[in-house]
Order: C-alpha cells, then sequence, then structure tokens
C-alpha cells in the first residue's frame, strides 16, 4: 500500500487543484461563446436527464443552497438555455426545463465528457479499470 502513497497524494492534490483553477476560469464551452462553472454544467446535466425539475427538487437532489441553485438558474434562463414555468399543479412552484438551446449545451456537454472518459480510459486494461472504479468509489465514500 504504502508503495505509491505519496506519487497517489501528489496526484490527487493536483488533480483538485486542477478542477478548482478551471472551475473558477469556467468552461468555454457555452454555444455563444460564454463560460460555464462546473456547477452550470452540473445543473444543465441534472435537467437534462430528467427533461424537468423544480426548483425545490434541484436543491434536494445537489445539496446546495437554494439561493446558489436559482441564481444559476436566473442566469441559464437569462442565456437563454432554461425556461421556467409555474407548474400546473401547484402554482407557487417553478418548473425548469430546457430550450432548444439548452438541449444543444447539453448534448455538447455530454459529448465532452465522453471524448475525455474515452481518452482516459483508452489505454488501460478491464483490471485497470477495475481498479480506477474501486478507488474513486473509495474516494467518493470518504467524502462528505
Amino acid at each position: 500500500m504504502a508503495n505509491y502513497y505519496r506519487e497517489i497524494n501528489k496526484m490527487l492534490e493536483k488533480v483538485v487543484h486542477k478542477i478548482l483553477v478551471l472551475d473558477k476560469k469556467g468552461f468555454k464551452i457555452g454555444l455563444k461563446g460564454e463560460e460555464l462553472s462546473l456547477l452550470d454544467i452540473y445543473i444543465i446535466k441534472m435537467i437534462g436527464k430528467n427533461e424537468m425539475m423544480s426548483i425545490y427538487n434541484l436543491v434536494d437532489e445537489t445539496e446546495i443552497d437554494r439561493g446558489v441553485i436559482t441564481s444559476i438558474v436566473n442566469k441559464m434562463v437569462a442565456g437563454g438555455y432554461f425556461k421556467k414555468e409555474k407548474s400546473k399543479e401547484d402554482k407557487r412552484v417553478y418548473m425548469v426545463m430546457l430550450t432548444e438551446e439548452g438541449k444543444a449545451i447539453y448534448e455538447k456537454i455530454l459529448k465532452e465528457q465522453n471524448n475525455l472518459l474515452d481518452f482516459i480510459l483508452e489505454e488501460i486494461s478491464l483490471n485497470e479499470e477495475k481498479a480506477v472504479l474501486k478507488f474513486l468509489s473509495k474516494v467518493n465514500q470518504t467524502t462528505i
């Protein structure tokens, strides 16, 4: 276990650092050249998978403050990626769905994600894939 301990620790620190830097800079993945944060992308993916979600469900699923979620939703509505409508069942509840531009950015995000994963996994064996999956599962178990 201790053979690669320091190297693994260094690599994890580098990965976390890169994620923080990339999130701060933003990803130029928007259709209009705008930058999106990791959280923006995550919310787009959640709505894309579910087709429609209430603000309450977004807050509940992401475990992120309602004010932050509302801010992102409003930003995406202003950018033309989301539309927000009152629920037909309960007029107090707002439902969020992707617009045509939102669906296009969702597809673009999925394509980029698949390309990245293909690049990462292209030269590793099935046993190495299992080890990576086990490692990521352990990391996921330790995070709050």
